[in-house]
């Protein structure tokens, strides 16, 4: 691996979306298909006054992001999008996405993470037995994307 890094994106720098918004749509279409996201709903997600959003990078090549929104339940966002394209996909890169998103999650005074996971592909599991000792709650539930698994967890710690 070259040079690959998580970095908080800045939604209030002047022009932010409009250098990443190719590439995020890119990696959304890549990664998701029929089912990605359209740009104006990427551009909500990523510059909506309380979002976050975390950007993987190899060197200056965007490869990858997550991104949250506050949730309903107070003190809690929620986990919306997660991408990472495929052809750096299986190299473990979904944790620096993720202990980026909870720090800057926990930076704002947030205390839980709520996020729905895809079951059939297994990821669902992984993430249950990776922060088994946070989990609070899963619910399992169809959805226009197949079967997920809604999980609400405690932000990890540092």
């Amino acid at each position: 691996m070259s040079d690959i890094r998580a970095e908080s994106f800045d939604r209030t720098v002047a022009r932010s979306w409009d250098v990443i918004e190719d590439r995020i749509g890119e990696i959304e279409r890549e990664v998701f298909g029929d089912d990605a996201f359209d740009a104006d709903e990427l551009r909500a997600a990523f510059t909506g006054r309380q979002s976050l959003a975390v950007l993987l990078r190899d060197g200056p090549l965007l490869i990858g992001y997550t991104q949250a929104g506050r949730a309903r339940a107070p003190d809690t966002y929620y986990i919306a999008n997660t991408a990472i394209a495929k052809s750096y996909q299986g190299r473990g890169l979904i944790r620096l996405l993720m202990e980026r998103l909870y720090a800057d999650v926990r930076a704002v005074g947030a205390r839980f993470i709520e996020r729905d996971a895809a079951i059939a592909n297994g990821y669902a599991d992984k993430i249950v037995r990776f922060h088994a000792a946070d989990i609070i709650r899963t619910r399992d539930h169809d959805s226009p994307y197949g079967r997920q698994r809604f999980i609400r967890m405690r932000v990890p710690e540092a």
